[in-house]
């Protein structure tokens, strides 16, 4: 990456993901899911408080590290802890006060201690950063995040959370008597000193404005057609703990103690992503006039049928109440990258002002709709998953509309298996879940991507591990370039065959979303649309829950053998790399007469329609955090 980027991932995170045929199986994924609605989509979650913070350590080079690796290997949605720092009136992402640029808050109450010199390398497998001298984070009811089933889901109005009992109990109390000491470990290149405050260590650059900066860059690198997707963060929103009682729970802030309307949380998102943010106000006039959003399209990048409900107006305009757009609609044509929601609110904040920062930030429980699930030690779903056969449309009962649950817990290798998915996790990815990572997988992401590479690859719910073969070789330009879907060795993964090998094909319904059939006569890819009996059509699986419904349709029918595979509509015929419905299927990405098969066109369309143009944006400013440190005496 640039060294300019706040965006700064480890190779071996990129390699992970970016290398063939990984991305082009997350492309091919992520292309024909564009026609459905994005709550119904499942995408890798985690928790940074985990996968980042999971030792205290509150570094801004191993949290750069650490982000930059989460968003390089493909993780799409985020639980963000955003703590509120009365003392600097900043937010931030360290859970404790910050003395000031005097290391003490102004007065006599805290002292200052020097540490010895300490080298946070922002290389991710040497940074060396002491450790606190607290307990860790299981002792604090931090050793995973509030499950998913405990996440508020109403408006902010009444979403004020209750302060964890777990909490507060084990968190030890300093005596009113006692004077706090911080002991600042002074770095050797300038950068801000390490700060161990209580339990914690933190930097001055661990403020909200990083975050954001690292995720503007990460967004500017992936703007084109094969690199965009849309991504989502959920804000728990905390008081930081009172400097004078860092190990205590935060302190009830009074409304002067509180942001003011110059500070406010949407204001901080604002500063890097607002050009970029899919935010409430958008949704809500989109909703109100489908005939001039969604539906103002070709018919080609219409909302896949049945996911919504729609009605019509006085005025004859179509609207929806329960509606979200596409990612074909959101992304390219109107070029946003990311959502921000409330999560949960502490008490503490109770008092602050949230109203402003719902015309931009999704209040809470928007990108959260609970799943109680139970998964047994082989990774096998033993109850709430989505899938029942009988449910051939989306129902009330089985709706998987934003569905996420907490993954169970994982014991990988640091080395990772990438051949092999982790049965959980693509077990709960098929039931149309979000499994949220909650816990740190060995060590943070900073130290070894790995272990979170392998996770992301198990939510790829498509292809089978190491296909689409053939997709970097020119060698053979022949047919060999159509999906099939079988029940081995891979159950319900596809893999790609020879376009005129003969097969069955798989139809489904256009108005019930998982209704499939299996065709009775076989034929090769080309003549596959006239097998399948009206109103049939021949098709691709555009979800998880989808595609699981096609294995169930495969399974149940009595004419399959063991080993049958059957087509789905999907094919790279014109373009090696480029994978389509329809045997004149256009790619968006490439034309047929080019030769650099490793181009990126940065002017992307879909389905040769949709016109994708970022604006520019100012790269982010990393002066903007540098913090004047002065000598500690």
């Amino acid at each position: 990456m640039s060294g300019n980027s706040l965006y700064d991932p480890d190779q071996s995170a990129l390699d992970t993901r970016w290398t063939q045929p990984w991305s082009e199986a997350f492309r091919a994924q992520r292309d024909v899911g564009l026609r459905v609605p994005i709550n119904f989509q499942t995408v890798p979650a985690v928790s940074l408080r985990q996968a980042c913070f999971s030792g205290n350590q509150y570094e801004h080079n191993a949290f750069r590290k650490c982000f930059s690796n989460l968003l390089g290997v493909g993780f799409r949605r985020f639980d963000v802890d955003v703590y509120w720092d009365a003392l600097q009136s900043t937010w931030g992402l360290c859970p404790v006060e910050l003395p000031g640029n005097n290391g003490d808050r102004g007065d006599n109450s805290v002292s200052t201690s020097l540490g010895p010199l300490v080298s946070a390398s922002t290389d991710s497998v040497l940074a060396k950063i002491p450790d606190s001298t607290a307990a860790p984070l299981n002792s604090l009811g931090f050793d995973r995040r509030q499950d998913a089933s405990q996440l508020s889901t109403a408006p902010v109005s009444s979403s004020v959370a209750s302060a964890s009992s777990t909490r507060s109990a084990s968190s030890s109390t300093t005596s009113a008597n006692a004077k706090p000491t911080v002991i600042s470990f002074p770095s050797p290149d300038g950068a801000p000193p390490l700060q161990q405050i209580g339990r914690y260590n933190c930097t001055a650059l661990m403020r909200l404005g990083l975050l954001t900066g690292i995720l503007y860059d990460f967004l500017e690198a992936t703007s084109t057609t094969t690199g965009a997707s849309l991504l989502f963060l959920t804000i728990d929103v905390h008081a930081a703990s009172s400097i004078l009682n860092p190990n205590a729970p935060a302190p009830d802030l009074s409304p002067a103690q509180l942001p003011t309307s110059d500070s406010l949380l949407n204001d901080e998102f604002r500063g890097n992503l607002s050009s970029l943010t899919y935010t409430p106000s958008l949704l809500s006039s989109q909703q109100g006039d489908l005939n001039t959003s969604w539906d103002n399209v070709q018919w080609v990048n219409r909302p896949a049928e049945g996911y919504y409900d729609v009605s019509r107006n006085d005025q004859g305009k179509h609207l929806t109440r329960n509606g979200w757009p596409t990612e074909a609609f959101v992304e390219f044509q109107q070029f946003y990258r990311v959502s921000v929601g409330y999560g949960t609110i502490d008490p503490q904040m109770r008092l602050y002002n949230f109203g402003p920062d719902l015309d931009y930030i999704f209040p809470p429980g928007t990108f959260t709709t609970t799943k109680t699930t139970s998964v047994a030690f082989n990774g096998q779903v033993l109850s709430g998953c989505l899938f029942d056969s009988s449910d051939t449309g989306v129902t009330s009962e089985r709706n998987s509309s934003w569905a996420i649950t907490t993954a169970p817990s994982l014991d990988l290798s640091a080395k990772a298996d990438f051949t092999t998915a982790i049965p959980a996790v693509a077990n709960l990815t098929s039931c149309g879940i979000t499994a949220l990572l909650n816990e740190a997988l060995g060590t943070t992401a900073d130290k070894n991507p790995l272990p979170y590479a392998a996770y992301v690859r198990s939510t790829l719910w498509s292809w089978a591990p190491g296909e689409p073969k053939n997709a970097t070789s020119a060698a053979d330009q022949s047919g060999n370039r159509c999906a099939v879907m079988s029940l081995s060795p891979d159950p319900g993964r596809w893999r790609v065959v020879d376009c005129t090998e003969r097969h069955r094909v798989a139809c489904r319904r256009p108005d019930e979303n998982y209704s499939w059939q299996i065709s009775d006569d076989a034929s090769d890819y080309y003549d596959a649309p006239s097998t399948c009996r009206s109103p049939y059509r021949f098709d691709v699986p555009h979800t998880a829950l989808e595609n699981k419904h096609l294995i169930a349709a495969l399974q149940n029918d009595d004419r399959r053998s063991p080993d049958e595979a059957i087509f789905i509509d999907l094919n790279s015929i014109n373009i090696q790399e480029c994978w389509v419905s329809g045997p004149n299927g256009t790619c968006p990405y490439l034309s047929t007469d080019d030769t650099d098969r490793i181009r990126i066109v940065v002017v992307p369309t879909v389905a040769a329609v949709i016109i994708f143009l970022l604006a520019a944006l100012t790269f982010f400013d990393l002066e903007r955090l540098t913090f004047n440190v002065a000598n500690v005496k």
